[in-house]
């Protein structure tokens, strides 16, 4: 597991160098507003990327911790219905950061952002063809879902952070709470990440060579398709 952790750190490391979340402090705030825009669409494929690895997965405890990260989503209290889901609250943040409204409402998927989309879809169902099906479908579940989406929020909150401070009510809590909080040698079902229980199980699964070179391939696709998505909005893209 040290060695997977190793191979992982390397490649969040890779990610958070990225030209765009490196420089996100020097972005205009219309090319700011036109990265979380299309940052949205991502976010709204969350819930389906989750659903079909939920249909994929067969092993059973895997399957309950999807299914609580999911209704995590839409939390609700003793009065159903009032309380707003995680996609509403990052509308909110984005109001809050100045987006007009009638630019969401307008917006669009790139072309750049569908291919994201899609590839990601496409990476769930083929793992759920593996012989490793569980081992790659959490792996995705973790790191594309999980553990780098914090790295993404950490980098964008240098730049939204100063803007929102604590009235933020997504940025701010998704990348704190999706953390890779602990490394995988150390994962325990106990964490109260989503990441780190995730970590926690898939330690379990990964139990020969052949698993542990299916994580690390998995990790690299992931790491390639989230690039793809930033380098639409490097220059000269």
């Amino acid at each position: 597991m040290r060695e997977l952790d190793e191979f992982e750190d390397g490649l969040i490391e890779r990610f958070r160098n990225h030209p765009v979340l490196r420089g996100v402090a020097d972005l205009s705030l219309e090319d700011l507003h036109t990265v979380l825009v299309q940052r949205r669409f991502l976010s709204l494929a969350f819930t389906m990327a989750y659903d079909l690895a939920i249909d994929l997965l067969t092993d059973e405890q895997s399957i309950r911790i999807a299914r609580v990260i999911i209704r995590e989503a839409y939390p609700e209290n003793t009065s159903p219905g009032s309380t707003s889901s995680h996609r509403e609250d990052l509308m909110a943040d984005l109001l809050a950061l100045g987006v007009p409204r009638e630019a969401l409402v307008r917006s669009r998927k790139t072309l750049a952002t569908s291919a994201c989309i899609d590839t990601t879809m496409e990476l769930i169902a083929t793992a759920g063809e593996s012989k490793y099906a569980d081992v790659e479908l959490l792996t995705i579940l973790r790191f594309w879902g999980e553990v780098l989406v914090s790295v993404e929020y950490g980098e964008l909150w240098r730049r939204i952070g100063p803007m929102l401070g604590d009235k933020s009510v997504f940025y701010c809590p998704r990348h704190v709470h999706d953390a890779k909080s602990r490394p995988l040698a150390a994962a325990s079902p106990l964490s109260l990440t989503p990441s780190d229980q995730l970590g926690s199980r898939l330690v379990q699964l990964i139990d020969s060579h052949e698993a542990r070179q299916r994580f690390r391939d998995t990790e690299q696709a992931v790491v390639a398709i989230k690039s793809a998505f930033y380098d639409q909005f490097t220059l000269g893209s």
